[in-house]
């Protein structure tokens, strides 16, 4: 619990102290190229020291399956870590899909924006066609888009289905699909009533699935084919 607490009031404090940066960031915004860099490397200082706080041990593994160009990166979601450790530790996050409710965030959703964070409300198809189209368009201007296809926590149990819509937005730009499994985040925070624990979180980065070219019916089968990729190192890992 004190753990817990103690994230809180970091997070809290960080978020305050750090008003001025958000100024600066705002005035960077006439130089895109400026404003991303800057605001990246605040964004990822700032959620490596959230996981010293949290007692997060992460290991990479098929680092070199990262291509040097834009791809739709896909993870099994088990927990709210999950950001954490794709901020943190992967090279190639750039905007993350996230829940509309955290546009309300006080400060947080600021540097979210700034961050180029997509906002998805889930309750509207029509809300969900713009959010494909804006991660479409964040694609072809190869920039990396990352989102959980699940659509909401597994909280570490058994995969969810994998939402097609959001392999829309890899089709609609055509480009790769990267395949994300991560295993241990569940662990430290859901599986332990919600209360922060150190530990250690795997993440594995499989080789990234074309979708260029695809039939109608490929692309339907696309977030099973993905789905069961992420599904067979889960299960291998088990043994």
């Amino acid at each position: 619990m004190l753990r817990t607490v103690g994230m809180i009031l970091y997070v809290a404090g960080y978020l305050i102290s750090h008003l001025p940066m958000l100024l600066k960031a705002k005035l960077l915004e006439k130089d895109p190229e400026k404003h991303a860099a800057y605001c990246r490397n605040k964004i990822v200082t700032f959620i490596r020291r959230c996981n010293r706080v949290m007692g997060m041990q992460v290991e990479l593994r098929g680092v070199e399956n990262i291509p040097d160009h834009a791809t739709l990166t896909v993870y099994n979601h088990q927990s709210l870590l999950d950001a954490f450790v794709l901020i943190a530790h992967m090279p190639n996050t750039e905007s993350m899909v996230a829940k509309k409710e955290l546009e309300k965030a006080p400060l947080l959703s600021n540097w979210m924006k700034a961050g180029k964070c997509i906002f998805i409300d889930r309750s509207s198809p029509r809300a969900g066609m713009l959010c494909i189209k804006q991660g479409a368009e964040l694609l072809a201007n190869n920039i990396n888009v990352t989102i959980a296809p699940e659509g909401t926590r597994n909280n570490g149990g058994e995969l969810l289905e994998f939402k097609a819509g959001a392999f829309k937005m890899a089709t609609r730009a055509e480009v790769p699909v990267l395949p994300l499994c991560i295993e241990g985040t569940a662990a430290m925070f859901e599986a332990n009533g919600k209360k922060l624990r150190p530990g250690k979180v795997l993440v594995t980065i499989l080789p990234p699935v074309p979708t260029k070219g695809l039939t109608k019916e490929e692309q339907k089968e696309l977030p099973a084919k993905v789905r069961e990729q992420i599904r067979n190192v889960l299960e291998e890992n088990k043994k």
